[in-house]
């Protein structure tokens, strides 16, 4: 299958990524003479930051702590999104056309056709090497009437069945996509709404970008179940202390991140004593911390959407009953209409319970739109990628705007504030 080729060559090229990642992070250090961790920096005049490019060059923005951390590990960080989704990422799209989505393998879900076909197989091979070598029966007259109430009763009934739970799975399928599109323009929106309304607190408008820019990523690998989460995905985000942070005694990592965030959202607009004597300072900082909380809280909201679609899948009842007759349809075929079909009940049989289990399968593979390993799951890393190159861009927007800005704040390796 061209698939699977592709699926192959992707794995290995994403191997090759993955055992040079940890060099690249060694090298890049000892270039700069620091631990790769260290993200220490002060705002500056923004005339000396470097050639602007998003490349991934130590040169770029140099006096802007955040952004250059992040442009410093955007290679790193990217080639380890793609290597995590290349599963997803090399699985041909319902847009491609009809040759490369006719053949293919293992997107078809087949793991989850392969035993009961097999079982419908082998039961029409049974049937038909019996009826025609050691029964010679007539079923007369009597066959069609069975026939006739197989096709308008089981078959009709079993149809509609399929079809609402393959229509049900496709929501939930769609409901998680729209989900994480609410997250990303969520996201989108605060940072930007910081970079706007925050420049009067440098240090902690770049700590609570730097942990909405987490947000994503440890949705992702929370909602993955993922048992440990890798710092080259983090890298120029957070240190390894932060993420360890993160994971330590944190059931629900994205909740301690939504505190993070909370955390210095509150210190940014803080109303002091200073500002409580302007009616209007005091109230348009209120407003902000406000609209603020608003998107925090929708970033938390729509968390919860997707655990509310991973922990609750279509009731078992529905799916035991619908797998129970699908199973007795496909072996009863043989045996209502193997007369007539003789020696072709074999192959008719296969194509018909490939053509039942395949819509089944379909249903149970996109009822679970989060599996890493699985090629119709939603491609989140690519979404990550997507968030963060916003959330760049958005940095490097205002970094170009801002000039001379000289603000004595430092950061130290643990993205804490240096006085």
């Amino acid at each position: 299958m061209n698939n699977n080729n592709n699926s192959n060559n992707a794995n290995r090229e994403a191997n090759q990524v993955s055992s040079s990642c940890e060099d690249e992070i060694d090298a890049g250090s000892r270039s700069s003479g620091s631990d790769p961790e260290d993200r220490s920096g002060s705002y500056g005049d923004s005339d000396d930051r470097g050639d602007g490019g998003s490349n991934g060059s130590e040169a770029s923005y140099p006096n802007f702590p955040l952004l250059h951390s992040m442009l410093k590990h955007e290679k790193i960080r990217t080639r380890f999104l793609d290597e995590e989704g290349i599963i997803q990422s090399s699985c041909p799209m319902s847009t491609s056309g009809w040759i490369r989505t006719l053949f293919i393998g293992r997107a078809r879900a087949l793991d989850h056709v392969y035993f009961p076909w097999t079982i419908a197989v082998i039961n029409a091979t049974i049937f038909s090497v019996l009826d025609n070598t050691v029964f010679e029966s007539d079923y007369g007259d009597s066959s069609e009437d069975w026939a006739s109430l197989f096709t308008f009763a089981l078959n009709a009934t079993l149809g509609f069945l399929l079809v609402f739970r393959l229509n049900r799975a496709a929501v939930r399928f769609w409901v998680a996509r729209e989900k994480w599109g609410n997250i990303v323009a969520e996201l989108r929106n605060s940072v930007s709404s910081l970079l706007v309304h925050g420049n009067h607190d440098l240090a902690n408008r770049d700590e609570a970008i730097r942990w909405l820019a987490a947000f994503p990523l440890a949705s992702k690998d929370f909602i993955r179940g993922e048992a440990h989460y890798a710092y080259k995905g983090y890298a120029g985000i957070l240190s390894k202390a932060q993420l360890e942070r993160m994971q330590r005694n944190n059931k629900h990592p994205p909740l301690f991140v939504a505190y993070q965030i909370r955390q210095h959202a509150q210190a940014i607009f803080k109303i002091s004593a200073v500002d409580a004597n302007s009616v209007s300072m005091a109230l348009g900082r209120s407003q902000q911390m406000n609209l603020l909380e608003t998107l925090i809280n929708n970033l938390v909201k729509e968390m919860g959407g997707l655990e509310r679609i991973k922990g609750t899948p279509l009731p078992i009842v529905y799916v035991s009953h619908l797998r129970t007759f699908l199973m007795i349809n496909l072996l009863l075929l043989p045996y209502i209409w193997g007369r007539s079909w003789g020696l072709y009940t074999i192959p008719i049989v296969a194509v018909a319970a490939f053509a039942y289990l395949g819509l089944e399968a379909a249903a149970a593979e996109v009822e679970a739109p989060f599996q890493k390993e699985r090629h119709n799951a939603l491609d989140m890393d690519r979404y990550c990628c997507a968030v963060l190159s916003n959330i760049q861009q958005l940095l490097m927007n205002w970094a170009d705007s801002s000039t001379n800005r000289k603000i004595g704040v430092s950061l130290d390796s643990n993205g804490t504030v240096v006085s």
